[in-house]
């Protein structure tokens, strides 16, 4: 099903279900107190961030080799979702721990940084953005250009400077839409058709 919603909307399971990157986003409100929303989340160099972007492709590709080798989903052992729900049991491993400890402490820094880069399944929802049906449209002609939708964007998209959001980070949160920042009633929108 996630699949699904995501080629219609895009990964909507990212932005709006999964519980790891909602504990991200509570530990980040601490993050914006510590810092200054403008400093928040832009901690990384963007040119060193522009590359890490791409390593939960990496993460996927060993996942998906070291499954079909050994038989066995050994990312369990270190997957930090897999330690938020079975924190109390016996399946818990120590490395998820350890992992779920790091992204906890990156979020202070960085929002959601499981998610921008490391997570196997955001990588494969985040390729649906490339042709899902329903989209992030700014409309250049009402547009201030200001960047309020890029500093409010989770995932340092910059939506002022594209017409079609179709960045693979992207994650269907809508804070960049106008109804939730732009002071210009549809500019940002989610939508299927064009927008002027």
């Amino acid at each position: 099903i996630g699949f699904l919603l995501a080629i219609l909307f895009g990964p909507v399971f990212c932005g709006w279900v999964c519980p790891l990157g909602t504990i991200q986003e509570l530990v980040g409100k601490l993050g914006t107190k510590l810092f200054s929303r403008r400093r928040y989340n832009h901690f990384i160099p963007e040119k060193i961030d522009r590359v890490l972007r791409y390593a939960r492709y990496l993460v996927l590709a060993w996942v998906i080799y070291m499954t079909a080798v050994t038989g066995k989903l050994i990312f369990a052992d270190v997957d930090p979702y897999f330690a938020l729900f079975n924190f109390w049991s016996s399946e818990l491993a120590i490395g998820g721990v350890i992992v779920l400890v790091i992204t906890l402490a990156a979020s202070l820094f960085v929002q959601r940084p499981w998610c921008k880069y490391a997570c196997p399944y955001g990588a494969v929802l985040g390729i649906t953005n490339l042709f899902r049906v329903f989209s992030i449209k700014r409309a250049e002609s009402t547009c201030k250009a200001d960047g309020a939708c890029s500093i409010m964007c989770p995932m340092n998209i910059e939506v002022d400077k594209v017409k079609n959001v179709r960045n693979h980070q992207c994650i269907s949160c809508l804070e960049c839409t106008s109804e939730a920042i732009c002071p210009v009633a549809k500019t940002v929108v989610f939508t299927t058709g064009g927008v002027k």
